[in-house]
């Protein structure tokens, strides 16, 4: 009796995803869902998880130690440069035909790891500049890879 056995050490891999829904004062709201991705900063201060489609995209920059860890961050102002732990968060975005953006001054982003994989989800607000109005951002990054092959360079330019 020959008895074969196989094993497959390949799993269904999604693509990690954002999925981004801004809300513009007083009631237009801009949905988007776009391929995201992690990576490490050179410096060893933290991460950032991004993703964008056309003109519209969300980028975060987690303060944290080297390595991703779970738990809830404080949205930091764009040039807070000494606090330990938190997320400076932007968001960009195209209404009707002009690309409008904000970096939040208010919210928590919460990261959850599972599996080899993160997912965050972000929720706060800033002004858009341009219009002089308050954008709310909710976006949820779901199965990035911890597997981060490059760097980039994070650092505040005011």
């Amino acid at each position: 009796m020959l008895i074969l056995t196989a094993a497959c050490g390949c799993r269904s891999e999604r693509p990690a995803t954002l999925h981004a829904r801004i809300l513009l004062q007083p009631h237009d709201t801009v949905e988007f869902t776009t391929a995201a991705r992690m990576q490490h900063c050179s410096d060893g201060r933290g991460f950032t998880i991004a993703g964008a489609d056309g003109g519209n995209g969300v980028l975060l920059w987690l303060h944290a130690t080297d390595s991703a860890t779970a738990g809830v961050y404080p949205v930091l102002t764009r040039g807070d440069t000494i606090a330990p732990r938190g997320v400076i968060a932007s968001v960009r975005f195209m209404a009707q035909t002009t690309d409008r953006g904000a970096t939040l001054d208010s919210g928590l982003v919460t990261v959850s790891l599972s599996g080899g994989l993160l997912g965050a989800r972000a929720h706060g607000s800033g002004l858009d500049p341009r219009a002089g109005q308050r954008v709310v951002l909710d976006a949820s990054f779901e199965g990035v890879s911890l597997v981060v092959p490059d760097t980039v360079n994070c650092r505040v330019q005011l």
